[in-house]
């Protein structure tokens, strides 16, 4: 008898002891916006990006008992932003190289899913914020671009939910990015 006792402490100070995994990085997806008609004609375009979140983590769940997980992206995110935004760009008749004399910069501010986890449900909070920077011999145009969204749903936020509450907040912003009347304007006379 008092050997299952010492059985069943030794597992449970083992297991309390034993360290959790972190959770794998979440692999974001956004998906380029294409226009039907390329109009740029091959015009060069140097596309950078620069990371100033403060953070390095894409997503936190606080399960409310002094329990937060942090969930790392695969890459940061000014890099898949960074990826999609050249697909489109080439889509709409860019060339993008780094020998061109106008720049664009992606400067990602915030990118972040927050989640408050109760026993029953969740509320999964997703925040994107950028500013899009052209630099041409002929002037600047910057623009900041952002998106918030809100969800409430059962049981537990999963990695899927959080992949897919980030690639519809960056969706959003590419395709607003790529319908800018004012920035196709400029890239148009200016580049």
């Amino acid at each position: 008898m008092i050997k299952k006792y010492v059985i069943l402490a030794s597992t449970l100070i083992l297991s309390a002891c034993a360290a959790t995994q972190p959770p794998p990085p979440l692999t974001l997806t956004p998906t380029a916006v294409f226009t039907s008609k390329p109009w740029a004609n091959h015009k060069a375009l140097n596309l950078t990006s620069v990371d100033k979140v403060p953070n390095r983590y894409i997503a936190a769940i606080d399960s409310g008992t002094e329990n937060v997980q942090v969930i790392q992206p695969q890459q940061p995110v000014s890099t898949t932003l960074r990826q999609a935004l050249t697909q489109q760009l080439s889509g709409q008749g860019f060339s993008i190289t780094d020998n061109a004399t106008s720049t664009m910069v992606i400067t990602v501010e915030k990118a972040l899913v927050t989640v408050k986890q109760k026993l029953v449900k969740y509320n999964m909070h997703s925040e994107l914020q950028l500013t899009l920077t052209v630099n041409t011999p002929d002037g600047q145009f910057i623009k900041r671009y952002s998106g918030r969204s809100s969800r409430e749903d059962a049981l537990k936020a999963s990695p899927k939910d959080i992949a897919t509450s980030m690639n519809k907040l960056m969706d959003s912003v590419l395709n607003e990015i790529a319908s800018d009347s004012e920035l196709n304007k400029y890239l148009k006379e200016n580049i």
